[in-house]
Formats: C-alpha cells, structure tokens, sequence
C-alpha cells in the first residue's frame, strides 16, 4: 500500500462580495412604566377591542332572550299535543278491546268445528241421532194419574 498523496493547491472561487450595510441604531424596546398613559394607537385597539366584546355580548344577549321566549311559547302547545296523545291512545286502547270481542265472536260464529253447535242453539232443532231426555221429580204426584195407575195398589 501506498501512503497517501497531498492534494494540488486549489484556487478557491471568488464568491461575490455583499455589501456592507448601513449601521442601524438599535432601538430598545420600551417597557411600560406604571402610570404612563400607552400610546394613541394601543388605546384605540383596546377600546375597539372592547365595542367588539360589547356587540357581541349584546347578539349572544338577544339571541339567548329570542330562544328563551320561543321556549315559553312551545310549553302550553307541548302540553295540549300530550293530551291529546294521551285521549288517541285511550281510543286505541278501547278500539283494540272492541276488535278482540269482535274477533271472538266472529271466531265463534264461523268455526267449522262449531258450526253445527251454532246452528243447533240458533234453531232450536237437534241432530237426527240425539234423543230428548225430560227429567222428572219422582217426588212430586202426576196430577193426569189417579190411584188406579199406581202398581202398589
């Protein structure tokens, strides 16, 4: 291996030169002093700073009262609307009642299984196959017999 070579002297480029500027004074920042007025224009902002607030404060006022009364007047008129909820739901409810009879009695009258019981208790008639069975108080005496009818005798 080899040592390292120094490198050729290189001619370093010519940069433009800027031109020096002008010496400014430096102003310090002046600190308020308790009791010196600010200046006019810090005034003005503060005081425009403030008719802003103002203003604004009036909008949100007005508006606030606007919503307020608008409340006030949706009371009574939510109320009457509940009532009459409250009456629809009752017919409803009656409504539904009535339909269930109604239902019942239309289950009953048109039943197939039923439909010959119907028809027996409407007419009066029975079925061809049933026998009329009379109950009678063997207690009390027949009136049409006499002493003669009577086995015992």
């Amino acid at each position: 291996m080899s040592l390292p070579q120094p490198l050729p002297d290189l001619v370093p480029v010519q940069s433009p030169q800027r031109r020096p500027r002008p010496a400014q004074p430096r102003v310090k920042a002046r600190l308020p002093l308790a009791g010196r007025r600010p200046s006019r224009s810090a005034a003005q902002a503060h005081r425009a700073l403030a008719w802003e607030m103002t203003i604004r404060l009036t909008v949100n006022l007005g508006i606030s009262l606007v919503a307020l009364s608008t409340l006030v007047r949706l009371v009574p008129y939510h109320q009457v609307q509940r009532q009459t909820l409250q009456k629809v739901q009752a017919a409803v409810a009656e409504s539904e009642g009535t339909t269930a009879q109604l239902q019942a009695e239309f289950d009953r009258y048109f039943d197939p299984a039923q439909a010959s019981r119907m028809m027996q208790a409407q007419d009066g008639q029975r079925l061809g196959r049933s026998i009329p069975i009379v109950l009678v108080d063997p207690l009390v005496p027949r009136a049409t017999e006499g002493p003669a009818s009577h086995p015992d005798n």
